[in-house]
């Protein structure tokens, strides 16, 4: 076993059953938002499929972490990401080219979207596309003691699913679980802000 496997073997030891169920339930959304969410068959593999060929790669070595680089979840997800990609590299390679219909379709995708109609708008949130910013955020929710479902919660706002309606159903989760949560982490929010500033 090479040293980058053992460390891996070493932090994932160190989770607890919780802490591991709440990292493979973030894995399989973003695993879900980066595949679409028209089928759970992508050529075989389920979305769940993605997360676990990450864990074996990252134990086996295949994918090494540079722990001096990233930390463990950064490197995770950083693999995930990548997986995914060549996943739609190869699907495009083997999609056959479509025949010319002669209809053009481009005016659908000339509708500008206005923010209004996509949901929540909060525009503390135009900032945590600043990686560090929101890793700074990240732990200030942890140490506030936020539940792994205000976690999820969060990561959605940070990808612009703001809707408690749009991430139950990304979630797939009971839309009042997602309603009470919303307003515990909107209440943690607001205390948040001027340390994040």
């Amino acid at each position: 076993m090479d040293k980058s496997s053992r460390e891996v073997a070493d932090v994932f030891s160190s989770y607890t059953i919780d802490q591991l169920n709440g990292l493979v339930l973030r894995m399989r959304a973003f695993a879900k938002k980066r595949l679409g969410d028209y089928n759970d068959n992508h050529n075989g593999q389920q979305k769940l499929d993605f997360v676990f060929n990450v864990f074996q790669k990252a134990l086996t070595d295949i994918r090494k972490w540079d722990k001096d680089k990233c930390d463990f979840e950064n490197f995770l997800f950083g693999v995930l990401k990548s997986e995914i990609s060549a996943y739609h590299k190869k699907a495009k390679r083997r999609k056959p080219p479509e025949e010319e219909d002669g209809l053009d379709e481009s005016y659908i995708l000339d509708i500008p979207i206005y923010s209004e109609e996509v949901g929540h708008d909060d525009l503390s949130f135009d900032e945590i596309d600043n990686k560090k910013l929101k890793e700074n955020y990240v732990t200030l929710l942890k140490d506030s003691g936020a539940s792994d479902l205000e976690m999820l919660i969060f990561e959605c706002w940070c990808e612009n699913i703001y809707k408690p309606s749009e991430i139950s159903d990304f979630l797939e989760i009971d839309t009042t679980e997602v309603y009470n949560a919303v307003k515990r982490l909107e209440r943690r929010k607001s205390k948040l802000n001027s340390q994040v500033k």
